[in-house]
């Protein structure tokens, strides 16, 4: 009986697992049941949540691209960032998305349904062609004229397949009027 009850106690106690603590463990030091576990990725957004560096995604950015000659593929980033301003050569050209891959793993957490916009403008005298990459759908127009800019609703619809939807365009004030819609 004696015996039981010091293995319940021990049961209870775990001596010499753990020491006694008299502040809380920074955040390198964290346990889980009593045993370090390798958390190093999930420490590292604990700790940019804690200083209040949220990851980009959801927070406007721009992307300025000069005016070159050759068409371009967006990264993942540029396009879930928000506003890309394109100048642009004087002939017509076709840029193109990255990957729906390459785009749902630009956006922390992604999940199915989840949505963000892009706004694309086209700053030069050429007309704009938004091309698909592997994965994505462009629904609706997929031009942009000269001095406009369209915003697109992004949709994650897979872990590889997301959807851009032209919602409406604006004239970027060089005269005439921009049709709203698809």
């Amino acid at each position: 009986m004696f015996f039981q009850i010091i293995a319940l106690l021990a049961g209870f106690l775990r001596p010499g697992i753990t020491t006694v603590k008299g502040a809380p463990d920074p955040l390198g030091g964290t346990e889980q049941a009593g045993a370090m576990v390798p958390n190093g990725a999930l420490l590292q957004q604990f700790g940019a949540f804690a200083q209040n560096a949220a990851p980009v995604f959801g927070n406007f950015t721009q992307t300025l691209i000069p005016n070159t000659p050759v068409a371009r593929t967006y990264t993942g980033n540029e396009l879930v960032g928000g506003i890309i301003r394109r100048f642009t050569p004087g002939a017509a050209f076709t840029d193109c998305t990255p990957t729906a891959t390459d785009i749902v793993n630009a956006i922390p957490g992604a999940k199915a349904n989840q949505s963000f916009i892009t706004l694309i403008a086209n700053l030069g005298s050429g007309l704009m062609t938004l091309g698909a990459g592997t994965g994505v759908t462009i629904a609706g127009t997929a031009t942009i004229g000269s001095a406009q800019m369209r915003l697109f609703l992004g949709q994650v619809t897979g872990s590889a397949a997301v959807t851009l939807t032209n919602c409406f365009g604006w004239n970027l004030g060089t005269g005439g009027t921009n049709v709203s819609g698809l």
